[in-house]
C-alpha cells in the first residue's frame, strides 16, 4: 500500500487522539479541549423489573448495584476526563483502563483486574466511509460499563430486548450482558463487510468497460478501507479467544458457549474480508490489463493509418517529384494517380480485416 494512502486512513484517528506529555504518571487522564460531559445513560435491571434513565449524579451510579442484579451504564463521549473519572470511582474501575478508554485508538485486547474485565473492540460503521469507532467494555460481577466514542451505535437490538422483558437477558448475569453487547458489535460487521461486493463489482464492470484514473482511486480506497476492517478484526478474535480459553470468574460456563459463537462469527468475517481483499488486489490487475489493451487498441489504429498511409505517400512523392508532370502529355494522368492510390489503400484495408487486425475479427 502507497505511504501516502497508508496515512490518510490513519490521520483522522491521530486527532482524536488524545495523550498526555511523555513520562507522565500512569493512569493520568487528559481532557479534549472544548470538551463538555457526554450522554450517560443507565439501564439497571433484573428479572422483574427494569429502571432506565439518563444520569445525572455520576458518584450515586454506584449504589445501584445493590438494589439490582445487573447495571449497565453506557457513556457517549470520552473526550471529558472528569465523566470518565468519576464512573471509575463509582465502579472501582482501574485507571490504567480508563487511561487506554481515553487514549483512541487502542488495540483490541482484554485486560484482566481485579474485580473486573476490561475489553476494547472496534464498532463499525459506513456513513458512507468507513468509520472505526472504539468501544471499551468493563465487565464486573454485577455491572457492565461500556464507553464509545461518539453517540450512535448498535445496540439498538440489545436495548430492544431489556425493555422487551426476554427471559434470557433479563434472567441472566452481567456476563451475558457483556455477551450481547459484544455480540452486536460484531455480527454489525457482516453488514458492514457486504457492502463492499457491490462495491466491487461496480468496479469491476467500470474497469472492464471504461477504465479511468477515479477509478483506481476509488479502487485504492476501498483496498484501504478492507486492510482497516482486518486491522479491528484480526485482533478481535485473538481477544475472544482469551475470553474462550480463560474465562475467569467474571464469565460463567454457559455464556462461554456464546462467547464460543461471537468467535466463530468473528472467523467468518475476518473471511470475508480477506476474500475481499483478493478480489481488490485481482480488479487491480484487471485495470492494469485492461489499460494495457486500450493502449494496444490505440496503437494497432494508429499502425493501420500509417500503413496505409505509407504507399499513398510514396505514390504522391513520386508524382510531384520536379519532373515533366505526366499530365502535360497525357490528360488522364491525375485521375489514373488518385486511382491508383484508392486501389492501394482499399487493398490494404481488404488485406488487414482478412488477417483480423480490424472490424469485428479484431
Amino acid at each position: 500500500m502507497p505511504v501516502n494512502a497508508a496515512l490518510e486512513g490513519v490521520a483522522p484517528v491521530l486527532e482524536r487522539a488524545t495523550r498526555p506529555p511523555p513520562g507522565s504518571a500512569p493512569g493520568l487522564l487528559a481532557s479534549v479541549p472544548g470538551a463538555t460531559p457526554p450522554r450517560v445513560s443507565v439501564f439497571a435491571y433484573g428479572p422483574h423489573d427494569l429502571t432506565e434513565f439518563e444520569a445525572e449524579d455520576l458518584p450515586a451510579l454506584g449504589r445501584l448495584r445493590g438494589h439490582y442484579p445487573v447495571v449497565w451504564v453506557n457513556v457517549d463521549g470520552v473526550g471529558h476526563a472528569g465523566t470518565v473519572q468519576a464512573i471509575g470511582d463509582a465502579f472501582c474501575l482501574h485507571r490504567l483502563a480508563l487511561e487506554d478508554v481515553t487514549h483512541v485508538p487502542q488495540r483490541p485486547k482484554v485486560d484482566a483486574f481485579e474485580g473486573h474485565l476490561f475489553i476494547v473492540v472496534k464498532m463499525a460503521r459506513r456513513v458512507p466511509a468507513l468509520e472505526l469507532e472504539q468501544v471499551g467494555i468493563f465487565l464486573g460481577p454485577d455491572f457492565v460499563v461500556t464507553f464509545q466514542e461518539h453517540p450512535g451505535d448498535v445496540f439498538g437490538e440489545v436495548r430492544t430486548r431489556l425493555r422487551a422483558g426476554h427471559p434470557r437477558i433479563r434472567g441472566a448475569g452481567a456476563d451475558y450482558l457483556a455477551y450481547s453487547v459484544l455480540d452486536a458489535i460484531i455480527d454489525n460487521y457482516f453488514p458492514v463487510a457486504e457492502e463492499f461486493v457491490d462495491e466491487l463489482e461496480a468496479l469491476e464492470t467500470e474497469i472492464v468497460e471504461r477504465p479511468s484514473h477515479a477509478c483506481i482511486h476509488r479502487l485504492h480506497d476501498t483496498k484501504r478501507e478492507l486492510m482497516a476492517l482486518r486491522r479491528a478484526i484480526w485482533p478481535l478474535r485473538e481477544a475472544l479467544g482469551v475470553l474462550v480459553r480463560d474465562p475467569g470468574d467474571l464469565v460463567h460456563p454457559e455464556t462461554v458457549v456464546y462467547l464460543r459463537d461471537c468467535q466463530d462469527h468473528a472467523f467468518q468475517i475476518l473471511d470475508l474480508v480477506e476474500n475481499f481483499r483478493e478480489v481488490a488486489g485481482s480488479l487491480t490487475d484487471l485495470y492494469t490489463s485492461a489499460v494495457g489493451n486500450r493502449t494496444n487498441d490505440i496503437m494497432k489504429v494508429l499502425t493501420i493509418f500509417a500503413a496505409i498511409f505509407i504507399p499513398l505517400s510514396f505514390v504522391t512523392g513520386l508524382y510531384g517529384m520536379n519532373l515533366q508532370h505526366p499530365e502535360h502529355a497525357w490528360y488522364w494522368a491525375w485521375p489514373f494517380a488518385a486511382a491508383v492510390m484508392t486501389g492501394v489503400a482499399l487493398g490494404l484495408m481488404v488485406f488487414f480485416y482478412r488477417r483480423g487486425w480490424i472490424g469485428s475479427r479484431g
